[in-house]
């Protein structure tokens, strides 16, 4: 017998050793926590600069609407001319308190663009290992099969079967690998890298659930500081500080029509944040139920693992189980399923990371949280 299975063996170690591995990491490639995304993102992204300049843009105006104000002899502020220069500095003010506030604003959106690609692309990671690990197994059970094949368990149309299973396999792992370059690629942009820029991401979320605020609290704490109102609100706050003013070359007609589209645009911000708000609030406690479920499967698949161990270890569970051949599952069975059970965990809680940033955009929270990371890597329960 070990005469004739030593030629289908040499066959299956031949399949193993010719059919190319896959792998992440390739020499050169960073590592990269979170925080050192963010990080990076803060000294090279365009639209922080930007903001300083207008800061600096908007004190000057401001300024220089305070020398002319100053300039108004007393009793000058009756006529038009001197009322369309007080006006100036009204608008002045509320242009560089404005600008002030958006450099805030302008970090916590970066912070959360950051935050976003970083968890878009753990969660694509997650999945390509998934296709990969399935990957592995299949061309274990194809070795096996030739073995079973010879010996009668199994037909050659089910080991044909097998063959079709790795290339469908092999088809979804490049479509998954095609989706996490991407995924990269964002982050790149995100953080203001060039091309050749690789990194291996080695934060994981460990965020189970996100305490907040009756949805009442967290619309109204929207309301006042979510950075598309108060935006709205600035270019209102213009619009009325004209209110009791005679302005040269504003008609009345003008002036109301102004008004009344931003009037509109506020509303419509308020609107458009509300219906943010609340979809992700929803979102947030659908998926924290999502992630109590994959936790206890997550916990019974390891449990699973510990037990085919034991049981492999004292000779009554087989390392890999021969096609067509009845009885309890393999060591790598349970292997398999708890690796893929924490990767499915892993994902769960990056896209909550990911949706508690947004939620603390929108309702004008700090959004980066140590707290939800740590630089373990990715998955790195699953491969222990």
């Amino acid at each position: 017998m070990v005469k004739k299975l030593t030629p289908m063996l040499l066959v299956a170690f031949m399949i193993l050793a010719i059919t190319p591995n896959i792998a992440l990491a390739q020499e050169g490639d960073i590592s990269l926590t979170l925080e050192q995304a963010i990080d990076i993102a803060y000294k090279s992204n365009p639209d922080l600069r930007q903001a300083d300049l207008e800061i600096d843009k908007a004190q000057i105006q401001r300024d220089d609407a305070a020398d002319l104000v100053t300039s108004i002899p007393i009793g000058g502020i009756i006529t038009p001319t001197c009322q369309e220069i007080y006006n100036g500095y009204q608008k002045a003010e509320i242009a560089l308190e404005g600008a002030k506030r958006n450099k805030t604003t302008e970090k916590e959106r970066v912070a959360s663009d950051v935050i976003n690609a970083y968890t878009a692309a753990l969660k694509n990671y997650n999945t390509m290992e998934s296709a990969r690990l399935t990957i592995e197994d299949l061309r274990q059970q194809l070795s096996t099969s030739y073995i079973a094949q010879e010996t009668g368990m199994i037909s050659a149309f089910d080991v044909k079967s097998f063959e079709n299973a790795i290339k469908q396999a092999e088809d979804q792992y490049r479509g998954a690998q095609s989706q996490y370059e991407a995924s990269i690629a964002s982050l790149r942009t995100v953080v203001g890298q060039d091309q050749w820029w690789k990194p291996v991401l080695t934060s994981r979320a460990v965020l189970k659930e996100y305490p907040r605020e009756t949805l009442d609290i967290e619309l109204s704490r929207g309301i006042s500081q979510s950075v598309n109102v108060w935006q709205s609100q600035e270019l209102l706050d213009i619009e009325k500080s004209q209110e009791g003013w005679v302005i040269p070359n504003l008609s009345t007609d003008m002036r109301n029509i102004n008004m009344g589209m931003a009037e509109t645009t506020h509303e419509q911000a308020k609107l458009k944040t509300m219906g943010a708000i609340e979809q992700l609030y929803h979102g947030i406690d659908a998926t924290e139920g999502q992630i109590a479920a994959a936790e206890a499967a997550n916990e019974q698949a390891q449990r699973d693992l510990e037990i085919a161990q034991l049981k492999y270890d004292v000779g009554l569970t087989p390392k890999y189980s021969m096609p067509g051949a009845s009885g309890s599952s393999s060591l790598a069975a349970a292997t398999l399923a708890a690796q893929k059970a924490q990767y499915s965990l892993d994902s769960l809680q990056a896209s909550l990371a990911g949706m508690k940033a947004q939620f603390a955009y929108l309702t004008g929270q700090t959004v980066y949280d140590a707290g939800d990371w740590t630089p373990e890597p990715q998955a790195a329960a699953a491969n222990k």
